[in-house]
């Protein structure tokens, strides 16, 4: 009875007791590796959210002084287009995010200024466009001359430190 107690107890030490192990470690590893999976999933699924703002938004990570010079560039691509006014960036800054405002006035015909009000919203991937107003202004009781102002924003979310 000893000596089956004894073989026993050396096979559990040098077999089962191994393969108890490697069992445990590859339920824990599979654990680890579904975790993994569903996290990755979870960043595609996130990645592609991201990109959806950034189409509907304006692409993030863009100095504010380029997007404006970006917007006088695009403006100034257009022919019967001539910016009357330019305004300095207005910036807000909420708790987890900031919103830098660019306002453009132009002056043009009624199909130009449409032309660019359109191609500003469907080409220009700098910032969105949030607002158009179009109006006119009387000069000398003469003649009236056509408007376009435009608002465009970025958002940027703030690092968390």
């Amino acid at each position: 009875m000893i000596v089956f107690f004894m073989l026993t107890y050396t096979a559990y030490k040098r077999s089962f007791k191994n393969l108890i192990e490697v069992f445990k470690e590859n339920k824990e590893l599979t654990a680890r590796s579904n975790d993994i999976a569903s996290k990755s999933e979870n960043l595609e699924l996130l990645a592609m959210e991201i990109a959806s703002y950034d189409k509907y938004l304006g692409n993030q990570n863009i100095a504010r002084d380029i997007v404006q010079q970006e917007v006088i560039a695009f403006s100034t691509q257009h022919q019967g287009i001539s910016i009357n006014d330019l305004q300095a960036i207005h910036m807000f800054e909420g708790e987890n995010y900031s919103i830098y405002t660019n306002q453009l006035d132009v002056t043009g015909n009624i199909n130009d200024l449409m032309r660019l009000a359109y191609d500003f919203e469907t080409k220009f991937n700098f910032s969105r466009v949030v607002s158009t107003n179009y109006y006119t202004v009387k000069k000398n009781n003469k003649n009236e001359i056509l408007h376009l102002k435009i608002l465009f924003q970025n958002y940027e979310m703030k690092s968390k430190k």
